[in-house]
């Protein structure tokens, strides 16, 4: 229809198009900022456009900076974020800087003061009690080190007198907190003095011919090497490895101020063959610039309380509390002769890992990004550091046999490498596993032919350690290694580990074993569709794919234990399902009614009906059931389960709602209510056999309604089963206990008996495998295998043994580090107990040892 112009609402018609809203026209200064602050968060990824990109910045921030507080404001924030986020760019940030400072000195000066005040900020927030941190806050001494490396990039424009000033207080300040805790490490020491040598390179980025630069840093090195005593500390509490370590550990502390000297060294070769040279962008340089206002650092006495770095002052400030470690994955000579990471003990190394981790760490809000950024990372680096990325060993192999000279680092694997060196970091963790592992999986999806290798060789490195990885470590190591998996169809090459588990197979105790079996079953629980998982499976390790926590005639023994002169046909027990209203059993019409009891209203309930229906089947079968208590116990508790088995919340409600009723008739059984609460742990982990994560996370939901308590359901886990202890080896029960002594931990109560019942049942344990070995009071107990000869039963028993040892000592050490703060408490205790019950020398020489340790946790 075409309208007239004189087209008038009342002549009947309606123009029924929208009316929006005028578009709003942003002011000129936020449409600038749109337009260019992107572009300076992502400079340097594209190295074609570098030069174009800081010519370009840099003139629209000469000719903006100073008109408008706005753009003043969301400059400066860029740049911090920037600096503090991905340090990798801190270059280009001071390159644009100084090209900016030429041609529009205050906003220079602005520039250098802000971060200047920024640095003062995070020293003064150090002894600050109240600083805040949040999941991506790295603490305020890391923050010192990226804005003074920040600043000491801008050395061309800024008075030597002034930087160097700043770098000699800090050292000035590590060598003072050194001393003042005497002959015990101190870690906000070693961290100062690490990353403060770390910096001193970026004073030579932009300003490689300064006579006067040169002079100060050696004197100032001179003090260093002069002032600051480096104090061993080997902590086995924290090692990777119980035993025959895959490599020599390095502690940073012990190398940094070498690789330093090193980078400086022959007229700074190593330096100049690490950094890019962009000093011919540089232009004119004006005057050098004075910071505003002297330096103050916190006094001694109020800084030593935060020295520890045990204040929750960041994730990678916390990572200092103990010393820090390389951890180490892609070993040279392992796929040839050369190393595929740049080593820790050079300085470009120790950067490069001291920047990942930085970016994993602080940019955790933004995993997409990580994910890019720490695998293009070489880009901002010379070229030729890092070889071709996505290439295969076996081209890599090729190629260095063909031209030895070229590199043979692989960014993926440096990458790769210092995120499992967080999923791995003892003694915690520095954000949620789920992050790392999903971080990890987003790499992959990234690149795929080139990442899935590289996780290849860490799967086979940590897989052929696992006879001397710390015990918790393997957890961590069966989490990731599961959740790649369930990410990439459950594709594994099994076969590479047939001869294991056709040599021992039979063992319980066998770490590689018990490895494969965590692994399936946990596999099996992360996924709906079965077939997926033994479809990936060789026929040898398809004899695994049995889920159950207990084995069938482990289970029907169980059952059958409950009755006298009455059995039934194995065959009627089912996964998730009551064995008890079968129709087999006389009494199954009165479970259904208890069924129907339970899923009644509350208001509808009474438990004298319970009760009834009960003694009904006493009447009845009492010459059949000669426990009738425990027959109560177990036909109640799984009846419960089994009317709430849908999902977790379904059996929390049915769990909370029968409390009462339970609590009334559990206490007219004249028992002991540890006795009770075995019989409630035993019917739920026995219910859900065929899935014990279940189990386990439901006996939790009956300790969180107060029916059991943590020490039986510990007391349970630990508890022998014809002659083999699940608690050690089996995942979800091992988990349980983690979980358990986690959840108390936490609520930071006064009574730490149950951390104390876990260290003694632990010991009882290893004092009864060793009595079991006969072994000698002073001889190691080492389990040595012959690869190349079958085992008899009796050589495989023994092992086992040995084995079952090992597990012990490593589970032992595992709680005693990851509770500290509790088992530092019982050390007294801990010490006099085990020189009277230990008579196996080299276990008590080990628990001493860490006794010792703890206090340097």
């Amino acid at each position: 229809m075409i309208l007239s112009k004189d087209y008038e609402e009342e002549d009947g018609y309606r123009d029924f198009r929208p009316r929006y809203p005028k578009r709003q026209r942003l002011p000129p200064v936020v449409q600038l900022c749109k337009d260019m602050l992107p572009d300076i968060r992502t400079i340097g990824e594209s190295v074609k456009a570098f030069e174009e990109d800081i010519k370009f910045l840099s003139e629209a921030i000469i000719n903006e900076f100073g008109n408008d507080e706005y753009f003043n404001s969301a400059l400066l924030s860029t740049f911090n974020a920037l600096i503090l986020e991905q340090p990798h760019k801190q270059p280009a940030i001071a390159l644009l800087t100084m090209v900016v400072n030429s041609g529009n000195e205050v906003a220079g000066k602005t520039i250098v003061n802000q971060f200047y005040e920024k640095l003062q900020k995070w020293i003064s927030a150090s002894a600050d009690d109240d600083f805040e941190v949040t999941s991506n806050e790295t603490g305020p001494w890391n923050k010192v080190k990226l804005t003074l490396r920040f600043l000491s990039l801008l050395s061309p424009i800024i008075s030597v007198e002034e930087i160097i000033g700043v770098y000699r207080k800090l050292f000035e300040l590590a060598v003072e907190l050194n001393k003042a805790s005497g002959e015990k490490r101190n870690p906000l020491s070693e961290a100062i003095y690490t990353n403060t040598l770390l910096d001193i390179p970026y004073l030579f980025f932009f300003n490689r011919e300064s006579e006067e630069l040169k002079l100060k840093v050696q004197d100032l090195m001179l003090y260093v090497e002069s002032n600051y005593f480096v104090k061993k500390v080997d902590l086995s509490l924290t090692r990777e490895y119980n035993k025959n370590l895959p490599y020599a550990p390095v502690q940073w502390v012990q190398v940094v101020l070498t690789n330093v000297k090193n980078c400086l060294a022959n007229d700074m070769k190593e330096l100049k063959n690490l950094f890019p040279d962009y000093q011919h962008m540089l232009g004119s340089l004006p005057a050098e610039l004075q910071f505003n206002d002297p330096l103050v650092l916190p006094e001694l006495e109020k800084l030593l309380p935060f020295s520890g770095l045990d204040k929750g002052l960041g994730s990678v400030d916390s990572m200092w509390k103990t010393p820090r470690t390389a951890f180490q994955v892609y070993l040279p000579n392992v796929v040839g002769a050369f190393s595929t990471v740049v080593p820790v003990t050079s300085y470009a190394g120790m950067l490069f890992d001291d920047i990942i981790v930085d970016i994993v760490e602080s940019l955790e809000f933004n995993r997409h990004e990580v994910a890019r950024q720490v695998v293009t990372l070489d880009l901002y680096f010379k070229p030729g550091i890092f070889t071709e990325p996505g290439l295969s060993v076996a081209q890599l192999l090729a190629q260095h046999e063909e031209t030895p000279e070229l590199s043979t680092y692989k960014i993926e694997d440096l990458a790769i490498e210092n995120i499992l060196g967080l999923i791995f970091k003892l003694p915690t963790v520095t954000q949620s596993f789920a992050y790392f592992y999903t971080l990890l999986v987003e790499i992959c999806q990234n690149s795929p032919k080139a990442i899935a290798p590289v996780f290849g060789r860490a799967f086979r490195l940590f897989y052929n350690n696992l006879d001397n990885m710390d015990h918790e470590l393997k957890m961590r190591y069966l989490d990731w290694f599961s959740i790649q998996m369930s990410n990439f169809n459950f594709s594994w090459k099994w076969n590479e580990w047939e001869q294991d588990s056709i040599a021992f197979s039979k063992s319980f105790y066998n770490p590689r074993i018990t490895f494969a079996k965590n692994l399936i079953r946990k596999e099996l629980r992360l996924t709906s569709n079965r077939p997926d998982v033994e479809d990936s499976l060789t026929v040898e390790f398809k004899q695994y794919l049995d889920a159950s926590y207990i084995t069938k005639n482990q289970l029907t023994a169980y059952y059958q234990s409950l009755f006298e002169g009455f059995e039934f046909d194995p065959e009627i027990i089912k996964d998730n399902d009551l064995l008890f209203k079968n129709e087999a059993f006389p009494f199954h019409d009165k479970v259904q009614l208890i069924l129907d009891y339970f899923h009644k209203q509350q208001l509808e309930k009474n438990v004298s009906e319970l009760e009834s229906l009960l003694e009904d089947i006493r009447t009845t079968c009492s010459a059949q059931i000669p426990d009738f208590d425990r027959f109560t116990v177990t036909l109640l508790i799984q009846a419960l389960v089994y009317s709430g088995n849908r999902s977790l919340s379904h059996a929390n409600k049915y769990i909370s709602d029968a409390k009462n009723d339970l609590v009334m008739i559990l206490g007219k059984i004249a028992l002991s209510d540890v006795v009770k609460e075995q019989w409630i742990i035993e019917a739920v982990i026995r219910y859900w056999n065929c899935n014990s994560q279940n189990g386990f996370l439901i006996v939790d939901s009956f300790k969180h309604s107060e029916l059991v308590t943590a020490k039986s359901i510990l007391a349970f886990s630990f508890s022998d089963l014809n002659g083999q202890n699940l608690g050690l080896v089996e995942a979800t029960s091992i988990e349980s206990t983690f979980r358990t002594l986690t959840q108390l931990a936490l609520q930071q109560t006064s009574d730490i008996s149950v951390f104390e019942f876990v260290f003694e049942r632990l010991v009882t344990i290893a004092n009864e495998t060793i009595s079991q070995l006969g072994m000698p009071d002073e001889e190691i107990v080492a389990p040595l295998v012959d690869n190349e000869s079958m085992l008899d039963d009796d050589e495989l028993s023994r092992l086992d043994l040995m084995w079952k040892y090992e597990s012990t000592m490593g589970f032992i050490k595992s709680i005693l580090r990851k509770y500290s703060d509790e088992y530092s408490i019982l050390l007294d205790k801990f010490k006099s107990d085990v020189d009277q019950s230990v008579s196996h020398e080299p276990t008590r020489a080990q628990l001493n040892q860490w006794f010792q340790e703890i206090c340097e946790l």
